[in-house]
């Protein structure tokens, strides 16, 4: 981390940079003149740009899980192994590795930010966690002339052991992930261009959870970095390399040609070496008794073709084929062979008025696993309606190891889910109540026993909140939302979910010294329900079903501040402030969530 905060202030120091004035000596360039566009803008059509977000609001959540509107579980600490609490169906219905729980902190294709200047852009944005939980994020983009834009972005999390350590800065995760981008537009803007190269590597030191006496009377949930663990030499690594290339040509406004290519290779790893499991860790040795080393790769080349267009203002459509090719291989197992998957999919969206739209998606594939999704909204009502048959991962049906070893053969997974929610503001307060129900059907899970199993009865998963936000005058803000699930079914048990989660933002903001500095100071609240959670297994990187552990109700309030003045804001927050003497909680079985410590942190924007 120190050499790159190195090459950044390198990067500050570049004479060609400096400040841009127009006669009057004033900045011409800002968060206006700097704007950027999604791929998903361009394949919609749609080429609006969006501006810089110079906002304060949640700047205080720095850790990957925080900044998320999927409700995660974790292994308490930033960067381990993610699994979402709620179920969510898969929009991939052809084959994936089955190596999931690092996938979040991957930046997709459709989050990259094509950047249209104008003049050279830097953002820093720092936090440095107590406890050592560190991350980085520094972009950089500038346009070579009217119509070409290059840039590259940095994304570094690094993470001390809060459990189990042998010293007191014992890195638990590394992970970076480095890209490099451009965004070319023809002079009569007809044709686009979009190209990416991403890297991402990340290293988990594996703890497996805390190791406890048999005695429940010595038992110490929370010693901390002074707790005996699992596991000392045990790494996980996910490794993954994209290029990914988008084209599109406008013969008219109606009919647009357009192309995308994308190559991907993915590494997933498994190592213990000198073995280091505490006795009965690992149920069974069936390579080596002294390490393990396993590993998987997936290589995949994925090309959709297409066209699109508007009619007018009201219709925007799009049709197109697609291929994928996939490789798929263990270290211990002979490859599964050359695969290849065909598509035909497409959508369309009507605009029935200028606040009313109806939107469909579709695809299909050749061995019959479709995706399916509508989509109605007005100025204050969503409605949706998606359903899916999609195929078991590579890892779920076949899998050999040093500690596992299995072949299934299981049927594709059916998944329907009606959601739907409402907003409307009143004088003092916005409400927002929303209700999802999803059936699921031969849900592919990991039972007790660690292992693969396809639960062939349905589940039904009922899942209902209410957002409700207060403005008390004009600087006192109340942000609260509830949300109650419920799985039922002959099909339940294999989804596990906490009945209650509540979300809290309570806060103060304001622009005080003449104008000059914006501020917030609050508290960010969490309360979540007992519950059996899914434990986790390094070694296959899987949560699992468990009876043994109900991890008990808890609740987490995080004193926050945040000020910005000008391009620079500044932010410093006690997490858990809450924590009392020799207590805390769980939200994964003998993972121990992040003690109370101080987190802060800044955010730098450069627009010339």
């Amino acid at each position: 981390m120190n050499r790159l905060l190195v090459l950044v202030l390198m990067l500050f120091s570049v004479p060609g940079w400096g400040q841009i004035l127009d006669d009057s000596t004033k900045l011409v360039y800002g968060p206006t003149t700097s704007r950027y566009m999604y791929e998903g803008d361009l394949l919609h059509s749609d080429t609006l740009y969006h501006h810089i977000d110079t906002s304060i609001y949640n700047l205080e959540h720095f850790e990957f899980k925080d900044q998320s509107e999927v409700v995660y579980q974790d292994l308490g600490n930033n960067g381990t192994a993610l699994r979402p609490i709620y179920y969510t169906g898969s929009e991939v219905i052809g084959r994936t590795t089955g190596f999931e729980a690092y996938t979040p902190y991957v930046k997709q294709a459709a989050d990259f930010k094509y950047y249209d200047s104008k003049s050279p852009f830097m953002e820093l944005n720092v936090g440095f966690g107590g406890k050592g939980r560190n991350t980085v994020d520094f972009n950089f983009s500038r346009n070579i002339n009217a119509q070409w834009n290059v840039g590259f972005d940095v994304h570094k999390i690094s993470s001390n052991k809060l459990i189990g350590s042998a010293t007191l800065r014992e890195t638990q995760i590394s992970g970076t992930g480095v890209d490099a981008y451009t965004f070319h537009s023809s002079k009569n803007s007809k044709y686009h261009l979009m190209f990416h190269a991403y890297k991402f590597e990340h290293k988990a030191t594996e703890t497996g959870g805390i190791l406890l006496p048999d005695d429940p009377e010595e038992r110490d949930y929370f010693q901390y970095q002074n707790s005996n663990v699992n596991l000392r030499n045990a790494v996980s690594y996910d490794t993954r390399t994209r290029f990914h290339l988008y084209q599109e040509y406008s013969v008219a406004e109606f009919f647009e040609a357009f192309m995308v290519a994308e190559r991907n290779n993915v590494e997933n790893r498994y190592e213990d070496y000198p073995l280091s499991a505490t006795p009965n860790y690992y149920d069974q040795m069936l390579i080596r008794t002294d390490s393990t080393l396993d590993a998987s790769l997936f290589n995949e080349w994925k090309v959709r073709a297409g066209i699109k267009g508007r009619a007018g203002k009201r219709i925007f459509y799009s049709g197109y084929v697609k291929r994928r090719d996939i490789d798929f291989n263990y270290s211990y197992l002979d490859s599964f062979g050359h695969i290849a998957e065909n598509y035909i999919g497409g959508d369309i969206t009507l605009y029935v008025t200028e606040t009313n739209a109806l939107s469909g998606q579709a695809e299909v594939m050749d061995g019959g696993q479709y995706y399916f999704s509508g989509k109605y909204e007005n100025n204050f009502l969503k409605a949706a309606y998606t359903s899916s048959k999609s195929l078991p991962s590579f890892m779920s049906e076949r899998y050999f190891g040093n500690h596992y070893e299995w072949t299934n053969s299981f049927a594709d997974v059916l998944s329907n889910t009606i959601s739907g929610s409402l907003f409307y503001t009143f004088p003092v307060i916005r409400l927002e109540p929303a209700v999802k129900i999803s059936t699921v059907d031969n849900y592919v899970y990991f039972g007790e026993d660690k292992l693969p199993t396809q639960n062939s009865a349905v589940a039904l998963v009922n899942n209902y909140s209410v957002k409700a936000d207060l403005s008390l005058g004009k600087h006192f803000k109340l942000e609260n939302k509830v949300i109650f699930n419920n799985v039922s079914g002959d099909g339940a048990d294999a989804i596990r979910t906490p009945d209650w989660n509540f979300f809290g933002k309570w806060y103060y903001e304001n622009i005080v010294f003449n104008n000059y500095m914006e501020m917030q100071v609050g508290f960010d609240v969490r309360w979540q329900s007992a519950y059996y959670a899914n434990a986790y297994d390094p070694i296959t990187q899987q949560f699992y079903i468990q009876n043994d552990f109900e991890v008990p109700s808890f609740w987490t309030a995080d004193l926050f501040f945040v000020m910005k003045a000008q391009k620079l804001s500044l932010w410093v927050k006690v997490k858990y402030l809450n924590q009392k003497k020799e207590e805390g909680y769980f939200e994964t079985p003998f993972y121990p969530a992040t003690r109370r410590m101080i987190d802060l942190g800044l955010r730098w924007h450069f627009y010339d």
